[in-house]
């Protein structure tokens, strides 16, 4: 097996995983299963440096040419989902083309990772997500615990190297009845569990449940730290509660002493970028929490194809005219991406998605339940291979390359967003008071 071959030549090296989400967390999981414990973790994201996660403390990429000298670093594992060509080129910048060092690739596209959406629902309408849209007619329901084993069994058999799934999409998993069950049941196979919640739910029993089964990831979205400026976003949420069940997560894992990564992640949008944000910040540090920041996004793909196409929805309006710090053309600009047609896409190549009624989406990015956006109506009355074969044939990558939104969506370069979004608001000062609302004209 691939993965087996390389911990053959990782050997007894000194090996760092680079990359400390979820990618990362499952190739721990899998180095220990073989007998090999990793060094440390190298990670470019600031909120993740000097943080201890899966009991490895992560560095900045900066520090790597002295880890090398003096010998805490003699072969790299990349485990990321995408952009493993970014850093690949990182390395040989800061090491030189000739290093001795071992680089190997965790991720393989015959070893995708997985993502399951067990819940077609959620309790809020954010802005920028599909759920907010009235008139979509995608199916609501749950996954059946029963289903889930059968889907999770026929994943193990078909990608038997698979180190880590994903219980979430577009619904809010918490939600599901099932959830610690589901996290338990793919923790028995040694395998790293992500999850994601606006936890604006009031399901303390729940939580405490969930901290016990110590999720290797748990990301809460986030868009203000007032009910003001959250409400506008996510609307239909309430801050206070969100809150409230962040420092009963604190509580929860400190009396448990359960540890794993909980990471706020921050959507920025023009009226939070004040006084809400550095209270969050203020607030995560407390708690001892991460807080990642991300440049609000129109979601899902095809919202994006009708607002090109001149067919947007007035949702889509709002965002893009009032909301987005970096709008959707200046985010296809910023992210360079000019697309071509025989550009491969590590959305289409590196994972499969599963929906809560069984049907397999193109990818993460696509939500619509139509031939163009769909592979099939039924997980597991299809085969991997043919999975993959009807990806590569779908018409919808094509013209996702052409307007580039695979790199749109990643953020893909990250410093060419910040200046939009820097320029925009030095230019624009007056329409955001001390606490980062914005005036209205």
């Amino acid at each position: 097996m691939i993965k087996d071959k390389i911990v053959s030549a990782i050997g007894d090296s000194n090996v760092a995983i680079w990359g400390a989400r979820m990618t990362g967390m499952g190739a721990v999981r899998f180095l220990r299963s073989k007998g090999v414990e990793p060094r440390l973790f190298i990670d470019s994201d600031k909120s993740l440096s000097g943080k201890l996660i899966s009991n490895l403390n992560v560095y900045n990429p900066l520090s790597l040419r002295k880890m090398v000298m003096n010998g805490d670093v003699e072969t790299i594992l990349i485990a990321v989902a995408l952009k493993e060509k970014e850093i690949k080129e990182e390395i040989e910048r800061t090491l030189g083309k000739k290093n001795q060092i071992k680089v190997f690739s965790f991720q393989d596209e015959e070893v995708p990772y997985y993502t399951v959406d067990i819940l077609g629902s959620c309790n809020l309408k954010c802005s920028s997500c599909p759920h907010s849209i009235e008139d979509n007619n995608t199916p609501r329901g749950s996954m059946r615990y029963e289903t889930f084993r059968k889907v999770f069994d026929k994943i193990l058999r078909e990608t038997p190297e698979l180190s880590h799934i994903s219980l979430y999409s577009w619904g809010e998993p918490l939600i599901h009845p099932k959830v610690v069950d589901f996290v338990n049941l793919i923790h028995s196979k040694n395998i790293a569990v992500a999850l994601s919640s606006n936890l604006s739910l009031n399901m303390p029993e729940r939580l405490e449940d969930l901290v016990m089964s110590r999720p290797d990831v748990l990301k809460v979205s986030v868009s203000g730290f007032n009910q003001e400026v959250y409400g506008s976003t996510h609307e239909g949420g309430d801050i206070r509660l969100v809150k409230s069940n962040l420092y009963l997560l604190r509580y929860l894992m400190d009396k448990h002493k359960s540890s794993f990564l909980v990471d706020i992640n921050y959507h920025l949008y023009r009226n939070n970028i004040g006084k809400d944000l550095q209270e969050f910040k203020s607030l995560a540090n407390e708690l001892g929490f991460v807080l990642s920041e991300t440049y609000s996004l129109v979601m899902p793909l095809e919202r994006v194809f009708n607002y090109l196409d001149g067919n947007s929805d007035k949702q889509t309006e709002r965002l893009n005219k009032e909301l987005l710090l970096v709008n959707i053309d200046e985010g296809i600009e910023a992210s360079g991406g000019k697309g071509l047609p025989s550009r491969s896409c590590p959305y289409r190549e590196n994972q499969i998605n599963v929906n809560s009624d069984l049907s397999v989406p193109l990818c993460c990015l696509t939500f619509d339940r139509n031939k163009n956006s769909m592979v099939s109506n039924n997980y597991l009355e299809i085969s991997f291979d043919e999975i993959n074969k009807k990806k590569k044939k779908k018409e919808i990558c094509l013209k996702c390359q052409s307007f580039g939104l695979q790199e749109y969506s990643m953020n893909s370069n990250r410093m060419e967003w910040e200046l939009v979004a820097n320029r925009k608001i030095t230019e624009n000062a007056d329409f955001l008071t001390a606490d980062g609302k914005v005036i209205a004209d």
